[in-house]
């Protein structure tokens, strides 16, 4: 795989995490299509990471797998869908820690089989095919989904039924801009449906949230409401001439993740840069990872780096970092100086991690004064 990068412990900032560019919705031509909510929980959301569970939801039908994950979820994503890997020395198992028990799981291919079966089944023989429609803030889960379709070569299959992916946040942002600032799931669900104490944290909460919000806001722009919301099938042409606009069909996802995937080897060429400031503390890898992509995003590699100091020093460094990195901040730009001019100078120290302080904190010096008084009250 593309991404090998390990020095992510957490945050999902880190290098190698799941950030496409910004790149809008190019739409799928309008046809006889039906709409999908549907949903993943995942280990982490970089391409290795692994589907934890799939759901999808139409009012008529539902599905929901939980898959036996190869390595162990990330922490932040432990507390964000409650489920954790519990290891023992014959097998391992998934914990649902709202409940404490464990849940049923397959191998991902068994659970991806199923889950092509089931779309085979919502798609009747009177329509073009799907449009699968989820809601993230941060694009994520297509690119996750077709990957593990990939590797059981399940993508033929898939795009027989499937002919788009659909974001339901950006539709909430275009269409309530003027309505609300915030366009989260649970800031939607609340305005648009009246839910208030929806939970989220689970894929098929949030598959069938993806649906109903589409669902409302395709309703509230037709001048006659002919039946509410509620009662759609995800079949109502007017339903699918709305969200039509705002998906991607597969062989764009598919060209995104290829521009990711050279994205990422381009940005992985600095890791000799930047190694250190990736096993840092969260801030200093955020920010580093944040510098590293300024470059990657410019088309910079390190070869092409290296290539300019050896020719011209420092001011070969400053003539292409000032050029063509036309998206930083000055003061990004001279911090990527500094931290390329320290690197590539041999008579100069590489940038190093802030100390933490950890180690002044838990184990003060022996000594001083305090514990000399200390041990004089002892001896009375």
């Amino acid at each position: 795989m593309v991404q090998q990068d390990t020095s992510n412990s957490g945050d999902e900032s880190s290098a190698g995490v799941i950030t496409m560019p910004e790149n809008p919705a190019k739409g799928i031509a309008e046809g006889k299509y039906r709409l999908v909510g549907w949903g993943i929980d995942t280990t982490g959301r970089r391409l290795i990471d692994e589907i934890i569970q799939i759901a999808a939801y139409t009012p008529d039908s539902k599905f929901s797998q939980y898959i036996m994950p190869f390595s162990d979820i990330n922490p932040v994503y432990i507390h964000r869908h409650g489920i954790k890997v519990i290891n023992t020395i014959r097998y391992r198992r998934l914990r649902d820690l709202n409940t404490n028990q464990f849940v049923k799981t397959k191998s991902e291919i068994s659970a991806l089989q199923d889950f092509l079966q089931w779309l085979e089944t919502v798609k009747t023989d009177d329509v073009d095919g799907l449009v699968l429609i989820y809601y993230e803030v941060r694009k994520a889960s297509p690119s996750l989904l077709l990957e593990s379709l990939r590797r059981h070569q399940l993508i033929d299959r898939f795009s027989k039924v499937v002919k788009g992916f659909c974001n339901g946040f950006n539709i909430a942002q275009a269409k309530c801009a003027n309505t609300t600032k915030s366009f989260n799931l649970r800031v939607m669900s609340k305005v648009l449906l009246n839910r208030e104490d929806g939970s989220f944290n689970s894929a098929v909460d949030r598959a069938r949230a993806s649906f109903d919000i589409a669902s409302h806001l395709a309703q509230s722009e037709r001048e006659e409401l002919e039946k509410p919301a509620a009662g759609m099938t995800g079949f109502e042409p007017h339903l699918i001439q709305f969200v039509c606009p705002f998906s991607n069909a597969i062989d764009d996802e598919e060209e995104e993740i290829k521009s990711f995937k050279v994205l990422l080897e381009r940005q992985n060429t600095f890791r000799p840069v930047f190694g250190a400031l990736m096993r840092a503390s969260r801030t200093e890898r955020q920010h580093a990872s944040h510098l590293r992509r300024l470059l990657a995003e410019n088309d910079i590699n390190y070869d092409k780096l290296k290539m300019a100091y050896d020719e011209n020093a420092k001011e070969g460094l400053e003539k292409i970092i000032k050029a063509e990195v036309t998206n930083g901040e000055e003061k990004d730009i001279e911090e990527l100086l500094n931290i390329l001019d320290c690197f590539f100078d041999p008579s100069k120290k590489a940038i190093q991690p802030k100390a933490t302080g950890m180690s002044a904190r838990f184990y003060p010096p022996m000594g001083g004064r305090n514990n000399n008084r200390r041990r004089r009250s002892y001896n009375r």
